[in-house]
């Protein structure tokens, strides 16, 4: 049985994949929405429940673009500060995207160099998912 804060997480998935549904047309739809579930399925709910449905979908929308075009065989890397008025969501924080082929042991390699600098990682979303490119 899921816990009050996994329901309430699972109802604000509901409220970002209804966003993909009304602010992207169908042929993109699809493709979106399905990330964006794979995207927040195994984020914690205390690390996404004190956000917008609107940031979270603009968040996951952002990386979705970014990876959309990326050579075989070379990461994509992106640092950024999200401002809502250039990248359609904020954060408080820096951002760090990766897109890349899987690379066993990347994502503690990059958290620990961060932490290695003395720089907080505030939250990690790790999603590993099979793309097909052409």
């Amino acid at each position: 049985m899921a816990t009050k804060a996994e329901q309430a997480k699972n109802e604000l998935i509901e409220q970002i994949a209804a966003a993909v549904k009304t602010r992207l047309d169908v042929k993109r739809a699809t493709g979106v929405e399905r990330f964006i579930r794979q995207f927040y399925a195994n984020v914690p709910p205390d690390d996404i429940l004190g956000d917008s449905p609107d940031n979270l979908f603009s968040a996951a929308l952002a990386l979705w673009n970014f990876g959309l075009v990326r050579e075989a065989d070379t990461a994509k890397v992106r640092i950024y500060n999200p401002r809502l008025d250039e990248h359609g969501w904020r954060s408080p924080h820096s951002v760090v995207e990766i897109v890349n082929d899987d690379m066993p042991f990347l994502v503690d390699s990059v958290t620990a160099e961060l932490n290695r600098r003395e720089l907080t990682v505030h939250l990690v979303i790790h999603p590993i998912l099979r793309v097909t490119r052409d």
